[in-house]
């Protein structure tokens, strides 16, 4: 059972003392409530997982690799998702930033008929010293602002969805560490998913050029139709 009052996603709420002692409140003991959670599943078999991100990694083709990678990333949330705050409906980490390759962009692109802006990707996993700043740029008008896949609520291509999206997992129990709150960053107990995006960077390249979605398709998917959408979760 929630203990605050619903939230619209997209909503950036005010950072009053009420907000943020909320959030401290959520904060005491979270992080033991959370290795519990991770605790039940430790003993699951992770030979498939291992597996899928070795197609992925002999794959001869991009879209392939992206294939294989999606793969790998549904075994873990397929595994997870019963611990997860994350239901049908919530779609607050639709409007935080999304930052994809430009070989993943491009395969979303083929997929679902989206125009890809070419001159989007404005960093390099590579540029260490630049990386930062240039993470800053392509993601400082992300916060609060809608995914443009998103309509109605409902991401337009969910079964397309970037390999971010599949392996963000709240541990919490409800949507709570979820809502934006003015001048401060998103801070939540997602499910430790770096394994998975040091891998998808090595596998597609980390000279890739990266960029947040919205950045890489500003239009979104054209057609859209609610037969072809599914509920964010």
């Amino acid at each position: 059972m929630s203990e605050h009052a619903p939230v619209e996603p997209g909503q950036v709420l005010p950072a009053t003392e009420l907000v943020r002692d909320r959030i401290a409140r959520r904060w005491e003991g979270l992080n033991e409530r959370v290795q519990a959670k991770v605790q039940s599943i430790s003993g699951l078999d992770r030979t498939p997982e291992v597996r899928l991100i070795q197609q992925a990694s002999s794959a001869g083709t991009v879209t392939k690799r992206v294939s294989w990678l999606r793969k790998a990333a549904d075994h873990v949330h397929a595994g997870a998702a019963h611990l997860a705050a994350c239901r049908k409906g919530c779609a607050h980490c639709c409007h935080i930033a999304v930052t994809i390759s430009r070989a993943e962009a491009q395969v979303i692109a083929r997929e679902t008929g989206a125009k890809l802006n070419p001159k989007a990707g404005v960093f390099s996993m590579a540029d260490s010293e630049d990386f930062g700043e240039a993470f800053k740029q392509a993601t400082s008008g992300a916060v609060g602002k809608p995914c443009t896949f998103l309509t109605e609520g409902s991401c337009s291509i969910y079964a397309h969805r970037p390999l971010e999206c599949r392996l963000l997992l709240n541990l919490d129990d409800d949507d709570l560490l979820c809502q934006l709150v003015e001048g401060s960053a998103t801070n939540v107990p997602y499910l430790d998913a770096r394994q998975h995006h040091v891998a998808s960077v090595a596998i597609l390249g980390q000279h890739q050029d990266y960029d947040d979605i919205r950045n890489w398709f500003p239009q979104g998917r054209a057609n859209d139709t609610p037969s072809t959408q599914h509920k964010a979760d």
